[in-house]
């Protein structure tokens, strides 16, 4: 099938939408990882962009006029997938500070010697951890408060533009990157 006659079965919807993605998937999933990968982004951060792509691709499907090569407007797509990845990334970075084991160190005193010395208990605790992991990470604690205030996975993937898959292992990576601002909080169990 080609590229135009998957766009114009996209946008008919129901069982040929579901088949010229599929299709579509068929045809160019692997060269567009391989493009991704290629322009230097991690194997896993490829996929969260190839899914992006075809998202875009089939909510955009309608305004292909058809004045130019339908693989082309598919590819501009993910060009700008990619693109859009690449600034957030970017973005992200310039906010991420590089901290040594002795800050480290230091900053988990800050954190934990008010809550022993207080004795706030295991809620303010966790929620003093949370605040710090907030400032060092602000969109993995966004998307853990939307777990943590009941939302379904599909509801938090839709608000953080991901997959229900990749909100499953975002949010599996979220739990694993916060542990060393709530750690302390688990000696207060045990009192």
């Amino acid at each position: 099938m080609h590229e135009e006659d998957i766009i114009k079965r996209i946008c008919l919807g129901g069982k040929p939408r579901d088949a010229a993605v599929k299709a579509l998937y068929q045809g160019q999933a692997q060269p567009m990882l391989n493009f991704f990968v290629h322009q230097g982004v991690s194997a896993d951060d490829a996929k969260d962009v190839l899914q992006d792509s075809f998202v875009k691709i089939v909510r955009s499907a309608d305004s292909f006029n058809g004045s130019g090569s339908a693989k082309a407007w598919i590819w501009q797509i993910a060009r700008n997938c990619l693109l859009d990845h690449l600034d957030k990334r970017s973005r992200l970075a310039g906010r991420e500070v590089a901290v040594d084991a002795e800050q480290w160190q230091a900053l988990e005193q800050r954190t934990a010697a008010p809550v022993r010395d207080v004795r706030l208990g295991v809620e303010a605790c966790v929620a003093a951890g949370l605040e710090v992991f907030g400032a060092a990470m602000p969109d993995r604690a966004h998307a853990l408060s939307l777990q943590m205030d009941g939302l379904a996975i599909e509801a938090i993937g839709q608000r953080i533009g991901r997959s229900v898959a990749a909100t499953k292992e975002y949010l599996s990576q979220c739990r694993k990157k916060i542990q060393p601002f709530i750690a302390h909080c688990a000696e207060l169990l045990a009192s």
